[in-house]
């Protein structure tokens, strides 16, 4: 559900509590709060409520509501009770209150004392307040009209009791909210409640409220704007604490919603709650974890006052992300023993709605996509659950099978102006997700995939929103060098963690670096006008003061159809270092550029002192994707070294002096003859991209690459290297003049 446009007064605030409770039917005793009379009771006295021997004292919500995974025309509340007890949601249109309705949950020890209640039957494009509390019985409320005492809502489990879930599928259970037209003759007066004026002053104490507006309907010409940012309380040994201005400045800003973009909680970093650790016991590990999330709502008092976090919560929806730390840094789903645990506290603290067959807060996918009228859609993406571990790998996922193509599917069907895809890393920018080219162990195989889909597909108008890296930059990218940029990706955050500062955006993806600052808390926003026709991004410090503003047009991002396959492929360096990367070379992540002394122009080079270890230039992914078109074609290129002596032997190394890699193979080119290496003048080397040549299939028993297996490889193309070491010990290395040709 999404929540927004509190209108931030206490007083109206409690003014609809007032109402609520007079609608409701819940009177103020000596002795507390308590509610209504059972179904069987038999008197219209508010006052009686308890005579027929229920317990209906109010139990507290000591963590605050929230409402979550908005939709047109459903919304899920999220709360957590000091013991169980039945939890009960009224709603209705925001400043009258006309129309109200009513859901419920139990909860238990077995959730921590968290429920969800799903809204349905809401009206696309409207502001709508909820009012939460819980009772220890599990009768409901009995509205009253005219003081006459008609009941509306039953107690639990009574014949009548209508059920319908999102997708009109029939029962779902006690979780779901009941609608209806709740008249409320009451809304223009302040009659005093049953038990005398002090009630009044129990009010925000009894009853927790908060507002959301529900999504455009997908037809509707509207105009949307959201913040997102993440990573807040506690990492390593230089700690955050709170309060975070950042989260009470988002709320007054009432976005649409807000989303929340991965370590909402930093399980594995030292606060009062206690530290996940490898040797975490697994049966202490899910009490910590919840502890993690309760501190977040409601910091021990010799910390903070508060977080900020409940002050946003109240007034504007949110979409929850997961990434590393609410389990443990970095970790990987698949091999992670801590990971059904981290899952399950984070499922249970979030207002998560994101299956359709599954109760909210009970699945465990966490990807999905929300329509937002006719010019938005936002794509969320799970990067740690499925993901396989960080290591050097002949094939490797971070999506999942599943949800990669899940995705596609989902960018290919929807026909919003702009997508926004939500990925928790950077696809860009270095981390230790899309990319990682300081050890060579990314996942750059599958963003490859995902990029060619995104631009043959074609997918126009795709913006990615970002965090984790502590640091706020926003960029373009063109990795085809077709002159049109594929996708827009902006990275905010942190909240409430240190911050350092930016890298290079990643150079193989042919990027342009529109703004980049780090070492400050800081968050970011989307805007979309209500014709769709503009987008802008702004990035803001903590108290509001903004640090850049981009606004992009729709025909900015316009991937099309892609080029038809060009002729020719090239990295001449006379500009730049065309984002060539160096792999397999100690850490070394990229080659120096050197702006003279090539054959002619600029070139790059790089050296290394490790010996025996050859190491390799790595094309950047223009090279790369679908380049059947170019078999029968050749590559060439220049080489030289600075010294020749102290050759390696004529064994080859695994990648030979060629390697091309694709569609689960490898194929490697060996230079055959006296000229086999490169001198310290430049050498010229041309490759045929045939079978006809003798290339080494390094994954089948057949030793000889065939026409099928090469053409295969070059139609799913992932990696180009071209080797750059020939010499044992120290050695230097200078490339220029790459082209791909047909």
């Amino acid at each position: 559900m999404v929540d927004t446009y509190s209108n931030g007064r206490a007083d109206s605030m409690a003014n609809d509590r007032r109402t609520v409770l007079r609608t409701i039917g819940l009177a103020a005793t000596s002795t507390g709060l308590v509610g209504t009379a059972g179904a069987d009771s038999e008197s219209d006295d508010p006052t009686d409520a308890g005579r027929d021997g229920t317990d209906d004292t109010l139990v507290t919500l000591p963590h605050g509501v929230a409402t979550g995974d908005v939709t047109a025309t459903t919304a899920t509340v999220w709360g957590r009770t000091a013991d169980a007890a039945t939890v009960h949601v009224a709603y209705g249109h925001d400043g009258s209150f006309d129309d109200i309705g009513y859901g419920r949950t139990t909860v238990d020890a077995e959730t921590d004392h968290t429920g969800h209640v799903r809204l349905e039957g809401l009206e696309p494009g409207t502001r709508y307040r909820y009012h939460v509390w819980a009772t220890r019985a599990g009768t409901t409320y009995r509205p009253f009209r005219d003081g006459n005492g008609a009941r509306g809502q039953t107690t639990e489990g009574e014949p009548g009791t209508e059920r319908s879930n999102r997708n009109g599928r029939g029962p779902r259970g006690n979780d779901t909210a009941e609608r209806g037209p709740r008249e409320n003759p009451e809304a223009g007066g302040d009659a005093p409640l049953a038990g005398g004026d002090g009630a009044g002053d129990l009010l925000p104490d009894a009853i927790e409220s908060g507002t959301f507006v529900t999504a455009p309907a997908p037809d509707d010409d509207a105009s949307v704007t959201f913040a997102w940012s993440g990573d807040t309380w506690g990492y390593g040994d230089d700690p955050v604490e709170p309060p975070f201005p950042g989260l009470q400045t988002i709320a007054e800003r009432q976005p649409d919603f807000f989303l929340y973009h991965g370590d909402t909680i930093y399980a594995d970093a030292e606060t009062p709650a206690g530290t996940i650790t490898g040797q975490t016991p697994l049966d202490d590990a899910l009490e910590i974890y919840r502890d993690k999330y309760k501190e977040m709502r409601d910091p021990p008092a010799d910390v903070a006052d508060r977080t900020g976090l409940r002050e946003l919560l109240e007034t504007t929806s949110v979409y929850t992300v997961w990434d590393d730390h609410e389990v443990v840094n970095n970790f990987a789903g698949p091999i992670e023993p801590l990971m059904p645990a981290g899952r399950r506290a984070f499922r249970e603290y979030w207002p998560l709605d994101r299956d359709d067959g599954a109760e909210p807060g009970e699945s465990n996918r966490f990807y999905d996509s929300f329509r937002w009228g006719s010019h938005v859609e936002l794509f969320l993406i799970d990067t740690r659950q499925y993901r396989d571990p960080n290591v050097e790998l002949e094939s490797k996922t971070l999506l999942g099978a599943t949800q990669l193509e899940w995705l596609k599917d989902a960018l290919a069907d929807s026909d919003a102006t702009w997508k926004l895809l939500a990925s928790p890393a950077p696809l860009g920018y270095p981390s230790d997700s899309w990319v990682t080219p300081a050890d060579r162990t990314g996942y750059e195989a599958e963003l490859l995939d995902l990029l060619e889909f995104v631009r043959t597909e074609p997918i126009s108008n795709l913006v990615v929103v970002a965090g984790d890296v502590h640091k706020s930059v926003v960029g373009a990218f063109d990795p085809d060098d077709d002159g049109e940029f594929e996708f827009v990706e902006a990275i905010a955050g942190p909240l409430g963690a240190p911050a350092g500062e930016p890298d290079d955006l990643y150079p193989p993806l042919n990027p342009t670096e529109f703004f980049a600052r780090g070492e400050y808390a800081n968050f970011g926003t989307v805007d979309v006008d209500e014709s769709g026709e503009t987008l802008t991004i702004g990035i803001y410090d903590e108290r509001g003061t903004e640090q850049f503003t981009e606004t992009f047009r729709a025909a900015d991002l316009d991937a099309g159809t892609g080029p038809e396959p060009p002729d020719r492929i090239e990295s001449t360096f006379d500009e730049d270092g065309d984002g060539w990367l160096i792999s397999q070379n100690g850490g070394s992540d990229r080659p120096v550029y050197r702006e003279s002394g090539g054959n002619p122009g600029g070139h790059v080079s790089d050296e290394e002192n490790q010996g025996g270890i050859a190491w390799y230039y790595h094309a950047p992914f223009k090279f790369l994707g679908d380049r059947e078109a170019f078999y029968g074609g050749s590559l060439s290129f220049d080489l030289r070294q600075a010294r020749t002596d102290r050759q390696f032997d004529a064994e080859p190394v695994e990648g030979g002096d060629v390697l091309l890699a694709g569609d689960g193979a490898k194929l490697v080119y060996e230079f055959r003859g006296p000229e086999r290496t490169p001198g310290t003048e430049w050498t010229s080397f041309e490759v045929p991209l045939s079978a006809d040549a003798t290339w080494i299939d390094l994954t089948s028993q057949n030793p000889l690459a065939t026409e099928e297996r090469f053409r295969a490889v070059l139609g799913t193309l992932e990696t180009l290297r071209i080797r750059g070491e020939y010499r044992s010990g120290d050695d230097t290395s200078f490339l220029d003049n790459v082209v791909l040709s047909r």
